[in-house]
């Protein structure tokens, strides 16, 4: 018998936001694909999930910094007759310091993972969601995304792209019965910052940092007030509207002094 079953398919799912997107999910009954790199954090996500929730969740081990990624992962979808209904876009990855100090390997799998593995998926993804005239999308994005960052250049970039490109597919999806969000968190207590290279940077940060939980409940308000942008935080969204007065030069000196004393020798 076909499943009938909707989907949520959850990309960098093993940790972090991706994980708290799978828990608040589950625990609201939606039946979950989860995908990351990592199996056994995977499986262990997976259990928890299931001896909580009385829903399907299935696992999917994938690199999406690989070329032929997104097109696996869509083809083992179909393959298995999982009707994907909501895409998270949620996989990720930083890297903090002067520009030069990474590989280009590097800044060729970070592009990949943030900003053409989302592209992919949601155009594989997309037509199958229209054909049922209802979906949704998130695409996770950034408060980087709103001003070039020193020292953050490629990943504030990738960021920057993936609001754009939100935002436009938004519109085009427009009284489809598609919402597309672009989810703008600001520093969030996850791994991301260990991974990029700064694990005391919640220490040296004298900003308040959000959870992962509240960063997944705001993103779902905002989905269900068919928003298209949310920044998550209410001092983030300060911060971005006093940054709209003040000139760009002046704003990319702050930001450069500002990552300098943060980031210390790394910049």
């Amino acid at each position: 018998m076909k499943d009938m079953t909707e989907y949520t398919l959850i990309t960098g799912a093993s940790r972090g936001i991706g994980a708290a997107f799978a828990r608040r999910l589950a625990a609201a009954g939606n039946a979950l694909i989860l995908t990351a790199r990592d199996g056994a954090a995977l499986q262990a996500l997976r259990q928890e999930l299931e001896s909580r929730h009385a829903i399907p969740v299935h696992t999917l081990i994938e690199d999406l910094t690989r070329p032929a990624a997104a097109h696996a992962l869509h083809a083992e979808c179909n393959r298995r007759q999982w009707r994907v209904t909501r895409l998270i876009n949620n996989a990720g990855f930083g890297r903090f310091g002067d520009f030069t100090s990474h590989t280009v390997e590097d800044y060729e799998a970070m592009i990949r993972l943030n900003t053409l593995a989302p592209v992919e998926l949601t155009r594989l993804f997309l037509p199958e969601m229209r054909a049922r005239e209802h979906g949704a999308i998130i695409n996770v994005a950034s408060t980087a995304a709103f001003q070039p960052t020193p020292y953050l250049a490629v990943y504030g970039a990738t960021k920057a792209f993936m609001l754009s490109f939100s935002e436009a597919l938004a519109a085009e999806c427009a009284g489809s019965g598609i919402q597309v969000l672009a989810l703008c968190p600001g520093a969030t207590r996850t791994e991301f910052f260990g991974a990029a290279g700064r694990p005391d940077f919640a220490t040296s940060n004298p900003a308040p940092m959000q959870s992962a939980e509240a960063v997944v409940d705001e993103a779902l308000w905002a989905l269900s007030r068919g928003r298209h942008r949310v920044i998550t935080g209410r001092t983030n969204r300060l911060m971005l509207l006093a940054s709209r007065l003040l000139p760009s030069g002046l704003i990319l000196k702050l930001s450069r002094r500002v990552m300098q004393r943060w980031l210390g020798p790394a910049a």
